[in-house]
């Protein structure tokens, strides 16, 4: 002490003694002692009054937090958590089994109630057993040396489990007792686009649109999806794609559909049919790999319009500004079948491509299999008649590291079987698999008599070598013996023969090559990937390739990159090639240091047509929280006058709409888009931004334009209504409301809500609020002196709702529109005042001037009044 109260000629010795004196005390004397505070600095004067002992312990303010939940430093929910303050005068953490059953505890590998703790002790505490409401008691005294912390400056809940308690679900899993089925809905998705294009002596317009219309009742979901077209002068064409019903098979994780759908396409060739299929549903297993999808990459030269088919059905749509593109969100594909992409232009030429699309059969964990059943008829437009046909297929884990699997399909005068394995090795992942297929023909064929019989073998392989950062997505080779047909060339043959047609007009595969690589290099030397597709035929005499190659990189915060496209169809015989080609450079980099600041792009393409093209421009976001968004190019063509177009896009949060305008040689061009969703529920009806298969219906009671945090653009109606549009089913989604922007009469009792959803569920999620008129009141003791700062303010039911701040002025919420408020001048109520307020007439930003009324309640009525509360 005197080391710190006076100079000395020894400082050094003294901080070294004191250090050496601070180590042989115990530790509990360096604890630090708790912080008073002197009322009397506080303005007003009843400071000497005041009970401050709550700020001077040091505890957490007792009420409810929405924190956090960390199991052993892993995030795995948020939950409103409550700090209540017990008779003692501390704050004591309390648990709910809601809370309790985040943790992931098996309660199997729990000790008995009544048993010791296995800590090591000899003497080790009794275990008892969980409550079945919430409770204060420490957790370790239910789960032997469990601990929980509540951070409330983090908004965390960290808690401390030992891992031999814990249950050893693979991560990823998620309960099917905490599976939600929704609500039942009626649901309507569309996306539509209109062009127009106008030049010397023409006109021309177009409309397409893509539709989902649905209803969900208990665990089943209705769905049709359709495609709509109109051209200038022409009748408007609808082609329904697909409608269907659906449900979960929980208990046995598999889905069943009712209708109109298409094979998986893993083991045999998808095809669409018409009638009833249960196969395994991978989504509801724990850490299962999402099935695979091709990313379609391309570039646009002016305001166009890419549609991808597959199967002749249109399963995506979308307008893309100029410049390059990728679509790396496919929805309602199946696994196998290539994918048809048309890129229509603002100037009406037609870009045509294909994206070969093949899987590699997954490999599964030892024990776990997957397996499909479907029934029906199949459903092809080609096909004058539908056959019946039925196909069945088993994959199984036979090891940590083999797989087998087999199938079989038959149809009128068509019989099919598969047999094959996959094997993990440290080269990759293999499989190999043979398929003996037999046709019966209407009629004889030419070297093949009244049947065709054969075989296709086909081998692929997958591997992520991290070395070397080379990934292979999809590398497959087939070959087929000339007898061979999948079910879909066989039934189209046997048509064409019973029609006296040759049969040549089905093209017969000889053999596939299908490869996607990707190739991380060095640091800062960019990657490179390149995918392709070579297919042989027996009956044509034809080789067709596709393929494409692709380096990017970055220079700071400038991005570039080439790439190149080939198509070619050549004859095997030396004959006439055809081929298209493009080469393509872009570069972008930002205008600006603001996270908003537009970016530079540029583009060069160059193809076999010895077409030309420049193309610069800029892009750019705009609003609050970036919902709107912008672009502008001109483009210069080798012969041709420049071009130029100018788009705009705005997610709201009813629909997303987009327009575009462009002039070229050929003349000018209109685009317009809207795509968006409408939600029939028991509350009404809600719109909505482009739904996915699995939605969530929020509500905020009172709370209009509450910004959702899950969607760009989302928030409440005028109900408190609104649509989240995208939820993964089978697992935990979490939705967060931004309390920025409400109104002020609204609270928020919590911030989020957590969901699991099955698929293809409406799930409805209700954040509780508590609503009343808030005020600010400038309100004086009789005397005219202030009130002390400080002070808690209540409502004439004793609750808190405010505080008195600064000059006396009190900020109130959840009032009724006239009432009196009471503040404790003791903070034990026997010492009160009164503040009578009347918000009838007054605005929402108006400050209230009262008079605090002294009145003295007796002890009795005080403790009675806090016992109440």
């Amino acid at each position: 002490m005197t080391c710190a109260r006076r100079p000395s000629r020894f400082p050094r010795a003294c901080r070294l003694a004191s250090a050496i004196v601070a180590g042989t005390l115990p530790m509990s004397a360096l604890a630090a002692p708790n912080v008073e505070f002197n009322p009397q600095f506080l303005q007003g004067g009843a400071g000497s009054s005041l009970d401050l002992s709550r700020f001077e312990r040091g505890d957490d303010l007792p009420g409810t937090y929405s924190a956090d939940i960390k199991i052993n430093g892993a995030l795995v929910a948020r939950r409103d958590v409550e700090l209540r303050a017990l008779d003692n005068g501390s704050v004591q953490l309390c648990l709910t089994p809601d809370i309790v059953s985040t943790f992931g505890v098996d309660p199997a590998r729990l000790p008995r109630p009544g048993e010791k703790a296995d800590d090591g002790a000899t003497d080790g505490p009794i275990i008892k057993a969980l409550p079945e409401g919430p409770f204060c008691e420490d957790i370790g005294e239910f789960i032997p040396q469990a601990s929980a912390r509540f951070d409330a400056g983090e908004q965390v809940l960290d808690v401390s489990i030992p891992q031999a308690y814990l249950a050893t679900d693979p991560r990823g899993w998620v309960s099917r007792e905490l599976w939600d089925e929704g609500i039942n809905a009626a649901r309507i998705g569309y996306n539509v686009s209109h062009q127009r294009l106008q030049g010397n002596g023409f006109s021309t317009r177009s409309t397409s649109a893509t539709v989902n219309v649905g209803g969900n009742l208990g665990a089943w979901r209705f769905r049709h999806d359709g495609y709509m077209s109109q051209r200038a002068g022409e009748p408007v064409r609808y082609s329904a794609s697909r409608s269907y019903a659906q449900r979960d098979i929980g208990a046995w994780g598999m889905q069943l559909t009712l209708g109109e759908a298409a094979t998986r396409g893993d083991l045999f060739d998808s095809v669409n049919f018409r009638g009833v299929d249960i196969s395994t549903d991978p989504r509801m297993l724990p850490d299962s790999q999402r099935d695979y999808a091709p990313v379609i990459r391309g570039v646009a030269q002016t305001n166009a319009r890419v549609v991808v088919r597959q199967h002749g059905q249109v399963v995506y749509q979308a307008s893309v500004a100029p410049g390059p593109f990728e679509i790396s969100d496919l929805y309602g594909t199946s696994y196998g079948g290539d994918l048809e992409v048309e890129v229509t232009e603002g100037d009406g030429r037609v870009q045509r491509f294909v994206v070969p699309f093949a899987a590699v059969p997954q490999l599964l964990r030892a024990g776990q299999q997957r397996v499909s059943a479907t029934l029906g008829t199949l459903n092809d437009a080609w096909l004058a008649q539908q056959p019946r046909f039925a196909e069945a297929t088993w994959r199984r884990g036979l090891s940590t590291r083999f797989t087998g699997y087999a199938g079989g399909t038959a149809a009128q005068g068509y019989q099919a079987v598969l047999v094959g394995s996959a094997v993990n090795t440290r080269v990759g992942a293999f499989s190999g698999d043979i398929t003996f297929a037999r046709t019966k023909l209407p009629a004889a064929v030419a070297g093949f008599g009244g049947s065709m019989q054969g075989q296709s073998m086909r081998l692929t392989y997958s591997k992520d070598i991290n070395r070397t950062g080379t990934t292979v997505s999809v590398a497959a080779y087939r070959y087929s013996t000339d007898g061979y047909l999948p079910l879909g060339d066989a039934v189209r043959l046997r048509q064409d023969l019973s029609r006296g047609l040759d049969g040549q007009g089905v093209a017969r595969q000889r053999s596939r090559l299908d490869l996607t690589i990707n190739q991380r290099l060095a640091e800062r030397w960019g990657t490179l990937y390149a995918s392709g597709s070579s297919t042989e035929y027996w009956n044509l005499q034809q080789r067709r390739t596709s393929f494409g190659v692709g380096y990017s990189n970055s220079i700071g915060v400038a991005a570039y990159s080439f790439s190149a496209q080939r198509s070619l169809e050549s004859d095997l015989f030396g004959g006439t090639a055809r081929q298209t080609n493009s080469v393509n450079a872009t570069l972008t980099l930002p205008l600006g240091r603001a996270p908003t600041a537009p970016r530079f792009n540029g583009a060069l393409t160059h193809d076999s047509t010895g077409r030309q093209d420049l193309r610069v421009g800029a892009t750019g976001v705009f609003g609050e929280h970036s919902e709107g968004s912008y672009s502008g190019s001109a483009t210069r063509s080798a012969g041709e006058r420049s071009a130029y177009d100018a788009n705009v896009g705005y997610q709201a949060s009813l629909a997303s709409l987009s327009a575009g305008v462009g002039h070229s040689a050929s003349g000018n061009n209109l685009s317009l888009g809207a795509s968006g969703g409408i939600v029939l529920h028991r509350g009404g009806v809600a719109f909505s931004q482009q739904l996915g298969d699995t939605i969530g219906l929020v509500h905020v009671p009172g709370a209009k334009g509450a910004f959702i945090d899950s969607s760009t653009g989302l928030k409440t109606d005028a109900r408190g209504y609104a649509v989240v549009p995208f939820l993964t089913p089978y697992r935990r989604n979490e939705i967060s409301v931004d309390p920025k922007g409400l109104p002020m009469d609204i609270e928020l009792k919590s911030s989020s809500a957590t969901t699991v959803p099955t698929a293809g569920a409406v799930v409805k999620m209700v954040i509780e609020t508590s609503s009343g008129r808030s005020a600010l009141i400038d309100a004086r003791r009789e005397d005219g002196s202030p009130l002390p700062f400080g002070l808690d303010v209540r409502n004439e039911a004793g609750d808190i709702v405010g505080v008195v701040g600064q000059a006396s002025r009190l900020w109130v919420r959840g009032l009724a529109e006239r009432g009196q408020l009471r503040v404790w001048l003791d903070g034990a109520g026997r010492q009160q005042c009164v503040i009578d307020y009347d918000l009838a007439n007054a605005d929402a930003n108006q400050m209230l001037k009262s008079t605090c009324r002294s009145t003295i309640e007796s002890a009795e009525a005080s403790d009675d009044g806090a016992a109440q509360k």
